[in-house]
């Protein structure tokens, strides 16, 4: 989800989308900031009444006068993805990703970075690939992405420094909701 807050020490997320299954349906997370390069949080789903740990460690920051220094991120949480029969199944997670912001499209006000990744899905014990674009505008940004089962399309809104609101399209056939606060 874009982001709230430009550097939050607490982030707390919640996500409905009322067509997925209990597991996926609705969805709260809460991550603590040890450090500018490393959370740690827990991710709740009332619905089956489960919690799992969160983390997300940035090994390298990007550079944003060089082209050739991209982000590099590894973390692991719970998701729950699709399998072939089309159905959810929760499954701890593993990932990577390298992302770059390139030069900025001056007369939109708007950023491309796209990003490229690996995630290793345990329940199906199998390595799969991520992709995405974001496109970062000053008040609102779109995210095409995937998952690896899915591709996912949000747009979401800033409602101030602290708080943004995000439209899903989840698996490009659940229509869902989700908030971010942080501070």
């Amino acid at each position: 989800m874009s982001g709230a807050a430009t550097n939050p020490k607490f982030v707390f997320t919640g996500r409905w989308i009322p067509e997925k299954s209990d597991a996926g349906q609705l969805f709260f997370s809460g991550a603590y900031w040890l450090t500018k390069q490393w959370s740690v949080g827990l991710d709740y789903r009332p619905l089956v009444d489960k919690v799992y740990p969160n983390s997300n460690l940035r090994v390298l920051n990007e550079d944003p006068n060089s082209l050739w220094k991209p982000a590099v991120i590894i973390g692991t949480s719970a998701e729950d993805f699709t399998n072939s029969q089309d159905q959810d199944v929760e499954s701890r997670a593993w990932f990577g990703t390298v992302s770059k912001a390139l030069p900025k499209i001056e007369a939109l006000d708007l950023r491309p970075s796209p990003y490229l990744g690996a995630v290793w899905i345990q329940e199906f014990e199998e390595l799969r690939p991520l992709a995405g674009l974001h496109l970062r505008h000053p008040i609102a940004n779109a995210i095409i992405q995937y998952s690896g089962t899915n591709t996912h399309v949000s747009l979401s809104r800033k409602l101030n420094d602290n708080v943004t609101f995000n439209l899903h399209y989840w698996g490009l056939k659940y229509p869902g909701l989700s908030f971010a606060f942080g501070f």
